[in-house]
């Protein structure tokens, strides 16, 4: 059987639950969303000049493809055949090989700038949200 509820057996709250200030969570709402559109550009802007390069190495190769058959159309034995698809293949393997490094390149770069931004967003929030809390040392010491 369950006690009855007296005066002596309901506790009193020991300390005073602080409402946070809404003015600096709006503050601090408007920041993320503020940091959050900056990295968003940011990502959209890696993404545009990846996209840009890859598009412009595509139409390079494809111009060496059609540039590979007018060659092909004028040679005249079996040598100078084997000699044009060697340097198509050889130059071929150097363009995606130098593609691939600015790609990478581009990719590290990004990647860098995403993690420096988080740890800017983080930083500043956490800032943020340090000065909307009471200072509970100062609350208890009083």
């Amino acid at each position: 059987m369950t006690p009855p509820v007296t005066s002596t057996s309901i506790s009193k709250p020991t300390e005073a639950t602080a409402f946070p200030d809404l003015t600096r969570v709006s503050e601090m709402n408007g920041t993320m969303l503020n940091e959050s559109a900056k990295f968003n550009a940011q990502i959209g802007t890696t993404l545009q000049t990846m996209v840009k390069e890859w598009t412009e190495f595509v139409g390079t190769r494809l111009r060496e493809d059609v540039q590979l058959f007018q060659q092909i159309h004028n040679c005249r034995s079996l040598e100078d055949l084997q000699q044009t698809y060697a340097q198509f293949w050889q130059t071929a393997f150097t363009q995606y090989g130098d593609e691939a490094k600015r790609l990478l390149n581009l990719t590290q770069g990004a990647a860098d700038d995403a993690a420096r931004a988080a740890q800017e967003l983080r930083e500043t929030v956490t800032s943020q949200v340090q000065s909307t809390m009471p200072d509970r040392a100062h609350d208890k010491a009083a």
